[in-house]
């Protein structure tokens, strides 16, 4: 379903959107940080002409600024978004200059875990020097703020931890991702049929099989929050995802932690709209800078 923005304040407005590989979650601000109005749709396949659709409908002159969070590596050189499989039309843009020619309004672009972690550094209530979002669902991403800024990489390419080797041919994303849980469910004997909800509600329920394909999945993602903590020692790891915010998981995952770790891997206190929330700061941070 294709909807359209509709608000009735007056603006100035500052829109956040979160892109995803299945859908489009856009928030809108009035700048004190409340949100006026919300929408989610399907993720089309020109992202860009969606984006601007979405924006234009608040109406010429309504919006101050936009903020865009993707899953993939943002070039903080040359803006083009990469290494972004789960919306290939995105891949080798530079998303932030066509929005912002389109639309005639400063655009900035970040990869979606690290709007998150931006979000819930300012907004909730996670104090502290370094914060890291680490997003748990279809694969696996990290976002990391410092200081109240983004740690991008040369490349923008930091927070890539789906490559982290967890053994000999085995990348962490192999074991922490949709496919790793349900292959390991099936590998222990599971029903073929069922999908990553019944798992875990297989494993709640105390199935074996599901427990014990819980059980693999959450040591591998102990074993990634360890890696990533032997170098950035962030002050907490907050995880998002929709396998990552369950409270199950985040149960098992501080099982296998160290105990000085595992007091410091929270829930997330935005939830899913982390990255929206994360995009809207964008917007407001792209708005005050000057223009070129």
């Amino acid at each position: 379903m294709v909807t359209s923005l509709r608000t009735h304040s007056a603006g100035p407005h500052y829109v956040g959107v979160d892109v995803g590989g299945t859908k489009v979650r856009t928030l809108v601000s009035d700048g004190s940080g409340v949100v006026v109005a919300s929408s989610t749709e399907p993720t089309a396949h020109d992202v860009t002409g969606q984006l601007a659709r979405l924006v234009g409908a608040l109406g010429p002159g309504r919006v101050r600024a936009v903020g865009v969070g993707v899953p993939g590596a943002v070039d903080p050189r040359t803006g083009v978004v990469g290494r972004v499989p789960n919306v290939p039309g995105l891949d080798g843009v530079p998303l932030a200059e066509k929005l912002a020619a389109a639309l005639g309004v400063p655009v900035a672009v970040e990869n979606d875990l690290a709007a998150a972690a931006l979000a819930e550094q300012r907004l909730g209530g996670h104090d502290g020097d370094t914060l890291a979002v680490i997003g748990a669902g279809t694969g696996i991403g990290l976002g990391v703020v410092h200081d109240g800024r983004v740690l991008r990489g040369a490349t923008g390419a930091a927070g890539e931890i789906a490559d982290l080797p967890i053994g000999p041919d085995r990348v962490l994303e192999d074991a922490v991702s949709i496919a790793g849980l349900l292959g390991s469910y099936r590998e222990l004997g599971g029903a073929e049929s069922h999908a990553v909800r019944d798992v875990l509600a297989a494993a709640e329920a105390g199935e074996p099989a599901a427990e014990g394909a819980l059980g693999a999945y959450a040591s591998c993602l102990a074993q990634g929050i360890a890696m990533v903590a032997a170098v950035l020692d962030p002050t907490w790891f907050v995880l998002t995802g929709g396998i990552g915010s369950r409270p199950r998981v985040l149960a098992e995952v501080r099982g296998r932690l160290a105990p000085a770790w595992a007091g410091r891997v929270v829930p997330s206190a935005l939830g899913p709209d982390s990255p929206a929330h994360g995009a809207v700061l964008l917007a407001l941070g792209a708005a005050e800078a000057p223009r070129n």
